[in-house]
């Protein structure tokens, strides 16, 4: 049998996946700014759920948008620069 935290493992790594490989359409058709907010998006909320499966710290919806805002505060810099 394969213990439980392997699995887990197993599963974020097939997220991440899927994650990386939208990321890279993302960054493709939408450009560079975009693709930072995605990034810290999605990272924001995968530690959270992280949080949540392993019954560490408070899972909260708005730690996940504390850690993706800097992603969208990026892309609205660099479109300011355009």
């Amino acid at each position: 049998m394969i213990p439980r935290d392997k699995l887990l493992h197993f599963g974020l790594g097939c997220v991440w996946l899927f994650a990386a490989m939208v990321s890279y359409w993302v960054l493709v058709l939408f450009g560079i700014g975009p693709f930072l907010a995605y990034h810290t998006t999605v990272f924001g909320i995968l530690y959270e759920i992280n949080q949540l499966i392993r019954k560490e710290g408070q899972p909260d919806p708005w730690d996940a948008a504390a850690t993706a805002l800097p992603g969208f505060v990026a892309w609205g810099v660099l479109e300011a620069l355009k």
